[in-house]
């Protein structure tokens, strides 16, 4: 009789019957555990079978999912309802060790899968073996970059460990986000805080450049730039110009490098009245999408952060109506999605072209299109887009 070989089961709730079935006769399944980390649980056993349920439409926890499986050993099969059209996209066309099917499969499809699956793990393990020996030749460097390689993995967890865990619900108002670092770390950073019961704040930033010096400048920014004042049992809501002034000062005072610098564009949002009121330093104009697709971009004065101390900003009021979608990002966005041309118009033809989708949807139709890029052209930047769909 074969041996029987764990498989390591994640998903929200208890694997279904038809996954039961399939792994009867040769699989011993087991939940994965909220309290360990995943890639060390995916590390643990060679396969596993994930059912993203409701986050298959969900673009910060499919990253998260993809991240982990990428970084493991296991072989993972992945189960999709067969309406996440764009989460099959994404999928079918990420690199990773993983296969897809039909989240109601019969157990035989599944098993089946399971099995081809099992047997990658054998050029799997020939590739480890290989890589270890390369590692033996020259053990002090290969020590010196497992160390480096484990620096920046434990930086990347502190980074994102800044970003909002949860995006707040106010009124009719929705957002949805997609970060998309080019490396462990990233020099884009963005938030979005719930201010008081109407107000909500939200920004996008971009340092120039990328890797550990970039990250390190956006965490500053993280902490200097002041969205409210609080006195004694009153506050006051800072306007954006004066933000984004502050943040000048605050990092020109820090007599950085010439090289260190940043872009950012501040948005604060009255939901009680849809009026939107934002200021620029210096980064691509965040575009407002109507209803019928038509695009309109939001311009203001003002140049890049921790350059000239005494830099003035100027914010810009407008009124959102329903339908409205508000676009904010990074120019790595711009770049990835203006095609080989670097056409502005373009990216703000493609963005425009998902107007009226839900907000999660339009960001896995954009994180797809950022997989289909060449492999000779691939990403050159980091990803940050921050949308914001007026509802109601």
């Amino acid at each position: 009789m074969a041996a029987r070989t764990k498989l390591l089961w994640l998903g929200d709730e208890p694997a279904p019957p038809n996954v039961r079935e399939a792994t009867r006769q040769r699989w011993d399944l087991v939940p994965y555990s909220t309290t360990a980390p995943l890639g060390d649980q995916l590390r643990a056993v060679g396969l596993a079978v994930a059912c993203p349920n409701g986050r298959a439409n969900d673009p910060h926890e499919l990253e998260k999912l993809l991240d982990a499986m990428a970084r493991a050993p296991a072989v993972t099969v992945v189960l999709l309802p067969e309406e996440a059209k764009v989460a099959w996209g994404v999928l079918s066309r990420r690199e990773g060790k993983f296969v897809c099917i039909r989240q109601d499969a019969s157990p035989k499809e599944i098993a089946d899968k399971l099995a081809a699956a099992e047997s990658l793990q054998g050029a799997i393990r020939s590739l480890e073996m290989e890589l270890a020996a390369a590692r033996k030749v020259d053990r002090p460097t290969a020590k010196k970059l497992e160390e480096l390689d484990e620096e920046l993995r434990i930086a990347a967890r502190l980074q994102r460990d800044f970003l909002p865990r949860r995006l707040p619900e106010l009124g009719g108002v929705r957002f949805g986000v997609l970060y998309r670092p080019l490396g462990w770390v990233s020099g884009d950073i963005y938030d979005v805080v719930r201010l008081d019961e109407t107000h909500v704040g939200f920004y996008v930033a971009d340092a120039v450049g990328h890797g550990m010096p970039a990250a390190l400048l956006t965490m500053f920014v993280k902490q200097a730039l002041q969205t409210k004042r609080i006195a004694g049992h009153t506050y006051e809501i800072v306007p954006p110009h004066v933000s984004l002034g502050q943040l000048n000062a605050a990092i020109c005072q820090q007599g950085l490098p010439s090289c260190q610098f940043c872009t950012a564009v501040y948005c604060v949002l009255d939901v009680s009245d849809r009026t939107l009121t934002y200021a620029r330093a210096g980064h691509p104009e965040p575009l407002l999408i109507h209803r019928d697709g038509t695009v309109t971009e939001l311009s203001a004065p003002g140049s890049l952060l921790g350059v000239f101390p005494d830099e003035s900003y100027t914010s810009v009021s407008l009124g959102l109506s329903p339908g409205d979608r508000l676009v904010l990002y990074t120019d790595g966005a711009e770049d990835a999605l203006a095609g080989t041309t670097g056409d502005r118009e373009m990216f703000k033809r493609r963005v425009g072209s998902l107007a009226g989708k839900p907000v999660d949807e339009t960001l896995l139709q954009i994180t797809a299109w950022i997989d289909e890029l060449p492999r000779d052209r691939g990403r050159r930047d980091d990803i940050t887009i921050v949308a914001v769909d007026v509802t109601s």
